[in-house]
Order: structure tokens, then sequence, then C-alpha cells
């Protein structure tokens, strides 16, 4: 997996390539005074020691000519990459290279136990919105971004609160180490629908039980995707166009009213709900001024569908209540559980 391999690499560099480049310089040195010198194994070993030491040689035999130049040499080599070394190994242990190995293992970790999660691709403005509304319900979020300015703001807004991967999405190997296999939605939102679509396919060639949830920015692309096994599809132009035919042909703007419900503390316990007039309901054929729904449920009835038509918005008094209507109403639990029962039966 990149992310293994990225701590491999770490762990060479920090450490490997100073330890065995100082290892080469002494044993270079070692051979060198035997050759050169015609010490034996232990007085060459010892001439090298004092040598790295810079303690003197007043005990030793005087060096050839060879011997000076090669122990010059060795000298400076020993210098040059003692400092490269210590360098290196105290900024594994001092600047964070240690801490960021750790960081990675325990994340491999985490990634490793999570099921049931989240996968989103991308972090630009949909993506921030998905991430934080996610984070908001407490569930178990894998973000995946490639850009270095996205991932820097990732790093510093978010820290330890979710999963983040610094990879390319389209890369399978990314979505397995992002636990695709285990976890539950995949959402792309990435810059592109060409770089969406290739998610798609990947996501459901990897794991066809996971349910995917795309964005699609041009206007012949949702048929692409659909047959890439996309199960869910967003496009803005679509979600653009309903509002402002909802604000261009009714008196209230519904999709203004589900902002403002969703933003009040006090109404967080309230959502929307769909009840189907059953057979039998005392509301068939009564037009909503004589139903009285909200005063029998307290439900404030935003609108509904019919059998022959989409939604209809804010119906008026007149209107009449059909048998297999569906009404959308917003409330508690409790209020849309009642006014079910009202839709089954009559008093």
């Amino acid at each position: 997996m990149k992310q293994k391999s990225t701590i491999k690499s770490l762990i060479y560099r920090a450490l490997f390539v100073p330890l065995f480049a100082l290892l080469s310089i002494f044993l270079i040195g070692f051979l060198g005074f035997i050759l050169i010198e015609g010490f034996t194994p232990l007085k060459s070993l010892y001439f090298l020691v004092i040598t790295f030491a810079t303690i003197g040689f007043g005990d030793v035999v005087p060096l050839t000519d060879a011997g000076k130049v090669f122990t010059i040499c060795i000298v400076i080599a020993g210098f040059t990459v003692g400092l490269y070394a210590i360098g290196k190994i105290s900024a594994f242990f001092v600047e964070g290279e240690l801490s960021k190995l750790l960081k990675l293992r325990k994340m491999n970790k985490t990634l490793e136990s999570m099921k049931d999660h989240y996968i989103v691709c991308g972090y630009g403005k949909t993506g921030k919105h998905v991430l934080d509304e996610l984070l908001k319900k407490g569930l178990e979020v894998v973000m995946i971004e490639s850009n270095a300015d996205r991932n820097e703001k990732l790093r510093e807004l978010y820290d330890k609160k979710f999963i983040h991967l610094d990879a390319d999405a389209t890369d399978d190997a990314v979505l397995l180490h992002a636990g695709i296999m285990r976890a539950k939605f995949l959402i792309s939102v990435l810059s592109t629908d060409a770089e969406n679509l290739f998610v798609t396919l990947s996501a459901k060639d990897l794991n066809k039980n996971i349910k995917v949830i795309t964005r699609v920015a041009e206007g012949n692309s949702p048929d692409k995707f659909k047959k890439a096994g996309a199960d869910f599809i967003v496009s803005p132009i679509e979600i653009a166009t309903d509002r402002i035919i909802s604000i261009a042909t009714t008196s209230t703007d519904f999709f203004s009213f589900v902002e403002f419900a969703g933003g009040k503390e006090e109404l967080k316990d309230y959502k929307f709900g769909l009840v189907e007039i059953k057979a039998g309901s005392d509301l068939i054929n009564k037009t909503y001024r004589d139903a009285n729904i909200p005063q029998r449920t307290n439900l404030v009835v935003i609108g509904y569908y019919s059998s022959d038509s989409e939604l209809q918005v804010n119906p008026t008094a007149e209107n009449i209540i059909r048998l297999d209507d569906r009404l959308l109403v917003f409330g508690n639990d409790s209020q849309i559980e009642n006014l079910k029962k009202i839709a089954r039966h009559t008093r």
C-alpha cells in the first residue's frame, strides 16, 4: 500500500541512509589502513577510532605518504558524512519525523478497524460542507484529497477528527487503503465529471455493495454515471433549476423554509416525513381546511404528491385530499406517527 511504502521510505531516509554512509566510511578506513600501512586489524581499528575522535597520533607508527593522503580523505569524508548523519537522525527524533511516523502507523491501525464508514473524495466547496455535516453527526469519515493547499487546510482545520489521506482518489490502491471494502458510502465530489466517473467505476469494481453518491456538472453526464453504477447522482444545475421554479411559481419558497428550519436549534428534533393516505381514512375527499391536520397533529403540511403529479408545494385550504395522496409534512416523530394512524383509519 502507498501509506505503508511511505512509512518504509521515511525510516529509510531518516535512519538507514545516514547510518549506512557512516558504516561505509568506517569500513573503507578500516580496510584501507590494513592494506596501505600494513596495520593489524586491532591497530587499524584503534587508529581509525582516534582519527575520528581527533585525539591525535602520538603513540602510533608514522604514516607513509599514501597513508597520509588516505587519512586526509577519511577525515574529510568522515566529518562530512558525520554532520549529515547527525542532522538527519536529529531531525528524525527532534523535528517531528518520528512523530509523523507514529501518526502514520496509528492511522493505518485505525483504518484497518473502520467499518461502515464514509469515504469522501475531494475537499472543494461541496466536499467541505459534506465533511462538516458528516462530522456533526458523529460519523467515521475518510477524506481523500490530492491538492497540496487543500491538504494543508485540512490539517489545520480538523487535525484528529477524521482520517485524512493525502492521495489521489482515482488510484485503486488509495481506495483500498481507505477501506472501501468495508465502507458504507463513497461520496465523490472531485473537480471534474471525468474524475468522479472514474472513481465511481473503480468503487463499484472494488466493492459492488458500497453505495456511491456522486456529483455531476454537465447536463449530459447522468446517464454515464448510472451505467457506471452510481446509486445517487446529484446535479447542482437541477437543484438550482428546481429552486428557481419553486420561487417563481409559489408564494412560499419551500427551500428557504428548509434552510430556516435546519438552522434553528429548537427545531433539531423535527424532520420531514411523507404520509400516504390509505383507504378508510376520514381525510379522504376533505379539503385541507376541513381536515384540520395542523390542529389534530401539530404538523405543518408543506405539500403533497398525488398519483398523477409531482410535488405540489403549499396546498391551499380548498385543495382536496385524495386516496393515495402522499403528504409532505414537518414535525417530530410522534406527530408524524399520529398522522400516519389518521391516514390509515377513521376517527
